[in-house]
């Protein structure tokens, strides 16, 4: 869908279009008896276009007001009758809070309408009769007020003087904070707008007077220049003829000659060069549409069905993304749990693969024979349960010795044994199987040693200490760096001094618990 802008004047009605950058007029339409038939016409060959209307007439009116401040809801009430009692004839109205109240001030509210609203419903009666797209109902001069203010180029105390195509031509002041007043007067009949020294005597004519109303009120003081640009038409140079009219009414102190800088701002807001303000406003509405500023909802309602067309189609397109992820998230998971119903048919065949060999060899064994069943209970019993398990107790005893660095483990030996049955306790309870303690044997050295028997001596029992802290655990020194006990005798060996080692002997032993 392309754009077009319909540009209506006071005379006449002109669509633009813009095609590679340039502004082309597609169609233009005098406001007499026949233009509705050929406007009518001309809509029914575009009917995939989407419309905004821009319009630049005499019959605009705006008022700068001030408000108390209020909340949301209660300033928009107090708007809506400020509107209705100021243009309670058209339904094209607007207010818009230019500046809001600090410490107690007064709300600023620019107020604008557009007063003869005959010609603007005839083009909006025919774009709704056509079922046609109008995103917005533009004013050309709050519009031009809104791309200089968001540009960020601080024109302050600037009057902009442009021509419509109607033969008017509008003045229109900016401040810092946005548009305050426009205006449109007609030119003299017959003036010829290559004619630089006639229309300068009107343009000077027409800016002293607005300078005299913008004193009237407060909006300008006497010391602050008013920029003076104008949107000459076709190039022309009025600068030459605008000075020497300024001088000879002794008014050049209080204006500044300035141009309109057209292709800074079409950098700023990142539009097209232009050659034209017409031409930069067309390529705004096309490129970024701003808020609309007089349609209501009635005029709009095509452009408000189109978004939510647009809304729902991306929504859709949304869903359907969301549901293929969530298609993949199912196969994946599907296949997890393929692959766990898999792993759960080769464990249940591994188990059936068992079972048939315990099935064989109960077949093989002598089941008939109560004897041999019952020393095959007792096997399973008394040897198979309590068959001591000495992973647990190596990784109880190497987490202790994590806490020793200087003590180097050398040897560790693991036996496990039967001890002498008790013929009372088997009497006393014969289906218990007697205990089965463990054994493990450490053998390991000290390092560096540097002949410090002492400090040996005691990481040597700081590590008995900490084994003998352990469940079930009896530690039984063999051999200590330093034997200090009374039962040690005088060995017939020589005295071999090793500064970087001494070896120490250590014995654990545990007693499983029956099942």
């Amino acid at each position: 869908m392309s754009h077009c802008t319909l540009f209506l004047s006071n005379t006449r009605l002109i669509a633009f279009y813009l095609e590679k950058g340039r502004l082309i007029e597609r169609a233009r339409f005098a406001l007499d008896d026949d233009w509705a038939a050929a406007f009518s016409g001309f809509l029914d060959a575009w009917k995939e276009d989407i419309f905004s209307l821009l319009v630049d007439v005499v019959e605009e009116d705006f008022q700068l007001e001030s408000i108390p401040h209020l909340g949301r809801n209660d300033r928009n009430a107090l708007l809506a009758r400020r509107l209705d009692q100021n243009y309670r004839i058209t339904p094209y109205r607007r207010a818009f809070v230019q500046a809001f109240a600090q410490s107690g001030a007064q709300d600023k509210v620019l107020m604008s309408a557009l007063t003869l609203a005959a010609p603007i419903d005839a083009v909006v009666d025919a774009l709704l009769a056509k079922k046609m797209v109008l995103q917005g109902i533009y004013s050309a001069a709050l519009l031009a007020g809104e791309m200089l203010h968001r540009s960020g180029l601080s024109l302050s105390h600037y009057l902009l003087v442009s021509f419509t195509p109607g033969g008017g031509m509008r003045q229109s002041y900016l401040a810092a904070d946005g548009l305050k007043f426009s205006r449109v007067s007609s030119l003299p009949e017959g003036t010829n707008l290559q004619d630089a020294g006639r229309l300068a005597e009107v343009i000077v004519l027409e800016a002293l007077r607005a300078r005299q109303y913008l004193s009237t009120l407060r909006l300008l003081g006497r010391e602050d220049k008013l920029q003076l640009a104008v949107l000459a038409p076709g190039g022309v140079d009025y600068q030459p003829a605008m000075s020497q009219c300024l001088a000879s009414s002794s008014e050049a102190a209080q204006f500044v000659l300035s141009d309109v800088p057209l292709g800074l701002l079409a950098d700023k807001l990142h539009l097209p060069k232009a050659d034209s303000l017409l031409h930069l406003l067309c390529s705004w509405l096309e490129l970024y549409p701003p808020a609309n500023h007089y349609g209501q909802g009635r005029h709009l309602i095509y452009a408000i069905w189109r978004k939510r067309g647009i809304f729902l189609r991306r929504a859709s397109y949304l869903c359907l993304f969301l549901a293929f992820v969530w298609g993949a998230l199912a196969v994946l998971e599907a296949t997890e749990i393929q692959a766990s119903i898999n792993q759960s048919f080769k464990n249940k065949g591994r188990i059936d693969e068992r079972l048939r060999h315990f099935n064989l060899l109960l077949e093989q064994s002598q089941a008939s024979d109560p004897a041999a069943m019952k020393g095959t209970v007792e096997l399973y019993t008394k040897e198979f349960l309590t068959w001591p398990d000495m992973d647990s107790q190596a990784q109880q005893v190497s987490g202790v010795l994590l806490d020793f660095p200087e003590i180097v483990l050398d040897e560790l030996y693991w036996q496990s044994g039967r001890a002498p049955a008790d013929p009372a306790a088997q009497v006393a309870d014969a289906s218990v199987p007697a205990a089965l303690p463990s054994v493990l044997e450490l053998k390991g050295r000290v390092e560096p040693f540097d002949l410090q028997y002492r400090q040996a001596l005691a990481s040597v029992e700081r590590l008995s200490v900490r084994l003998s802290g352990l469940p079930g655990v009896k530690v039984q020194p063999v051999t200590l760096p330093l034997n200090t006990s009374s039962k040690s005798g005088v060995e017939g060996r020589p005295l071999l001094q090793d500064s970087k080692r001494v070896d120490f002997v250590l014995r654990l032993s545990w007693e499983q618990k029956a099942p």
